[in-house]
């Protein structure tokens, strides 16, 4: 294992981390009856950062994890908190 991929997985590991506990603050403080459909798209945020991080932490590799993957899920994050901006 090479050092800087470790650092480079701990690095996405920790802002995915704060990205999760960001988006559920903000879940919390959010009114569930005028904002149901804003809560359902931070959910699903919520869901895909979740299952990204277990993808980074799960390869015994950090060569091993596809990028592709990674990039199409950051494109899908930054799609959703788009949709949860434009919907608030």
């Amino acid at each position: 294992m090479n050092v800087q991929d470790e650092g480079v997985r701990t690095t996405i590991s920790i802002l995915l981390l704060v990205f999760l506990v960001l988006v559920a603050a903000y879940m919390w403080s959010l009114d569930l009856v005028a904002g149901q459909r804003v809560f359902g798209i931070l959910l699903s945020a919520e869901l895909v950062a979740f299952s990204m991080l277990i993808y980074v932490s799960a390869e015994p590799s950090y060569n091993k994890v596809n990028k592709v993957w990674l990039s199409i899920g950051y494109f899908i994050l930054a799609l959703l908190l788009s949709a949860s901006i434009t919907v608030a």
